[in-house]
């Protein structure tokens, strides 16, 4: 952990893109576990051709999966709303992810599972009569950003053009990779020099930005998004969390306007646990560097989980 004085981010600097070695990634697709590089599915699934899938990822932290059930529980919700069945029990699913951590001998790793549609018999184009396909990998796990970048904070931009997909059009509840509003949103972002996009509902209410939650510090009390997102294990980590400090926390309504002007704000996602926010759109949040609670957050959370909290241990042996 890098830690330069009293106040500041506790920053695993040693799990930085240059630390990672992805030649000991490992892959499970068809029933047969393959390095990362040679896994392979079908070019007629439809989870690649229709976007037709659902996933999840969990990291694991020091030996042990990170809040292993509540990723479960959700893949589980995601399954049954998309109606996809993996043809397998939970019990042999958690047999599998761990086996692929335990092949890559990776203490701090990064686990991907999906299950696809599948692909429809020759010159048919029912989804009903597809096979389901479960595949996972685990790779070394490598932080978003640099510590320098989580220092300086992420510049966003709430989408003034780009609105988040209905959710009677489909439900964000369930983790898909339907990210043709975020990807249109995030290049525009781009073209007007932010790190990256927040996209707003149609009722004018923050949703959520490509791969993470969004949390705001606002009227003395953390809120995140009620509706229109995925159900966040990271950001109901640090709302717990949050809670713990003292601070009043509450899934809700956030505003756009409240998100301008919030003390403080920060993303969630499983890649950071906690990224500070610290422009959106032309205002200036916390004078420019990562707030307190940010702070406190963050550090509380390694803590934490260096303790053994929400850990599954992982056998190697």
């Amino acid at each position: 952990m890098q830690r330069n004085g009293p106040g500041e981010l506790m920053v695993p600097d040693f799990l930085g893109p240059e630390h990672a070695d992805f030649s000991r990634a490992i892959a499970y697709v068809d029933g047969e576990f393959v390095p990362l590089l040679d896994a392979r599915i079908s070019v007629r699934d439809f989870g690649l051709t229709h976007a037709d899938q659902t996933y999840d990822v969990l990291h694991v932290w020091n030996g042990g999966f990170f809040r292993l059930d509540d990723h479960m529980n959700r893949f589980a919700r995601s399954l049954a709303g998309m109606r996809l069945d993996p043809g397998l029990s939970r019990a042999q699913q958690v047999a599998i992810l761990e086996e692929c951590v335990r092949r890559t001998g990776l203490r701090y790793a990064l686990v991907y599972w999906a299950c696809t549609r599948g692909a429809p018999p020759l010159g048919g184009r029912d989804p009903t009569v597809c096979r389901n396909t479960f595949l996972c990998y685990a790779q070394p796990l490598v932080l978003r950003g640099s510590p320098e970048q989580m220092r300086r904070g992420l510049a966003v931009q709430i989408s003034p053009t780009v609105r988040r997909i209905p959710s009677d059009s489909l439900n964000p509840r369930w983790k898909n990779v339907h990210w043709g509003d975020f990807t249109r949103a995030l290049f525009d972002a781009k073209d007007a020099g932010f790190d990256s996009t927040v996209l707003l509902d149609h009722a004018g209410n923050v949703t959520e930005g490509p791969g993470f939650n969004v949390l705001a510090v606002v009227r003395g009390e953390l809120v995140a998004p009620a509706e229109g997102v995925l159900e966040g294990i990271s950001a109901l980590t640090m709302m717990e969390l949050a809670t713990e400090l003292g601070l009043p926390a509450r899934f809700g309504v956030l505003s756009p306007e409240d998100l301008r002007n919030a003390d403080e704000a920060f993303i969630t996602s499983t890649s950071c646990g906690l990224f500070p926010i610290t422009r959106v759109d032309d205002r200036i949040l916390s004078n420019g560097a990562p707030g307190p609670l940010s702070v406190r957050l963050l550090n509380t959370y390694y803590q934490r989980k260096n303790d053994g909290w929400h850990i599954t241990p992982i056998r190697y042996e």
